[in-house]
């Protein structure tokens, strides 16, 4: 039988593959950036594929504000959260803590953040949180923020998320059982999720 010329074989489904697209889906920074871009006043554009200035011209937040904001939730936010096992009493907690912070950061930068006018010492960075605070901006903000951490953080409840990945893996194992990978310095998959 004669051999066929230009014939490629698909290629071989890796493991590897499979948990670099995981640990990508699970990857909280994606939520994180969303959220910058969202305090920005940006929308995403499907047809040019960029982000663009909503139709008002407006950002929701100035930039003091959203700089504090996405600093304190990277903080928290990260692989190693939705890899966690958490109870819900846990998870409460952790709500109450972020709400807590994010209520005082609000009240003790009223100014530096934008809730009221700018005061006569303004651009000296003076701040005397003068003035009636614009109270369903701040309303606004908070709730996009306590969304993005109750949604992101509920991922860990019981250890959902990490054991979705474990049995997506242990699948793969199973049906790569047998089959010699070949010596190379490839990361294994456990140092890939928890980024070694």
């Amino acid at each position: 039988m004669e051999e066929q010329q230009g014939f490629e074989s698909p290629p071989m489904y890796t493991p590897e593959n499979t948990v670099d697209n995981l640990v990508a889906q699970i990857d909280p920074k994606q939520i994180i950036d969303n959220l910058d871009h969202a305090l920005k006043g940006e929308i995403y554009n499907k047809e040019t594929g960029m982000w663009i200035l909503n139709p008002s011209g407006r950002p929701i937040v100035n930039d003091e504000c959203r700089g504090a904001v996405v600093s304190y939730i990277t903080g928290i936010l990260n692989n190693n959260t939705t890899m966690a096992i958490i109870s819900e009493k846990q998870l409460s907690y952790v709500m109450e803590s972020i709400i807590e912070t994010i209520t005082r950061m609000f009240v003790v930068n009223l100014e530096r953040f934008g809730f009221v006018p700018p005061g006569k010492r303004y651009n000296e960075g003076i701040y005397e949180n003068k003035g009636t605070p614009d109270s369903a901006k701040m309303t606004k903000v908070a709730n996009m923020i306590y969304s993005v951490m109750f949604l992101t953080l509920s991922r860990a409840l019981g250890g959902m998320e990490s054991k979705k990945i474990f049995n997506s893996l242990s699948m793969t194992d199973a049906i790569n059982y047998g089959r010699e990978m070949g010596k190379n310095d490839k990361k294994g998959w456990i140092s890939k999720v928890f980024g070694g």
